[in-house]
């Protein structure tokens, strides 16, 4: 990877990572952003422009993080069916966790829980089919697993135990727009020129 297409990845995801803080904002404050003055829109937008930037940049490091990891679990099990099964294990984990970890009995229905995390898979699938489209069928699992357990992880901050919507929706919108952003560019600024 050179250091132009580093450069372009970076600026781009930061941007896309704005962007989703700004919708982020606007949809949880519409009353307050457009009811108030014009200061207190231009105020309200530019803070959550920088929430969006801020979570860009754990974006970033996360899909660095996962491409350490990967390379060493690559070397570590040898056989990258074994390193593949273990991915769909820490998946199947991640789902489990994202459930069990947040139950508040007093909420009432297990049902309740899930819905973040059906949300999150269905979006690492549906993003795992466009990568395999513009790739390979091995990029499935990786794909998967680096949209589903590194949003998730990601996205900690935002899932409070009393289900805080705004803090949620807060920084999953510019996870998801740089997470699925990353991971479809990916192939494309790793890729070796042939001369």
């Amino acid at each position: 990877m050179s250091v132009r297409k580093f450069g372009w990845m970076f600026w781009t995801t930061l941007l896309l990572g704005g962007i989703g803080g700004l919708l982020s904002g606007v949809l949880l404050g519409r009353e307050e952003l457009f009811g108030g003055s014009l200061s207190n829109f231009f105020m309200g937008s530019f803070m959550s422009l920088l929430i969006g930037l801020t979570v860009s940049i754990v974006a970033q490091m996360g899909l660095f993080a996962y491409m350490t990891f990967n390379y060493m679990a690559l070397s570590i099990f040898k056989n990258a069916s074994l390193w593949k099964n273990v991915q769909i294990f820490l998946i199947l984990f991640t789902f489990f966790d994202m459930v069990y970890l947040r139950i508040d009995g007093a909420r009432g229905s297990v049902m309740l829980y899930m819905i973040e995390p059906l949300l999150l898979l269905l979006i690492a699938l549906v993003t795992a089919y466009a990568k395999v489209k513009l790739t390979n069928p091995k990029a499935w699992v990786p794909t998967i697993f680096f949209i589903f357990v590194v949003t998730a992880i990601e996205w900690i901050p935002g899932l409070t135990k009393d289900d805080n919507f705004g803090s949620m929706l807060m920084m999953i919108m510019p996870l998801l727009f740089c997470n699925v952003w990353q991971v479809l560019q990916l192939h494309r600024i790793t890729a070796k020129k042939e001369s």
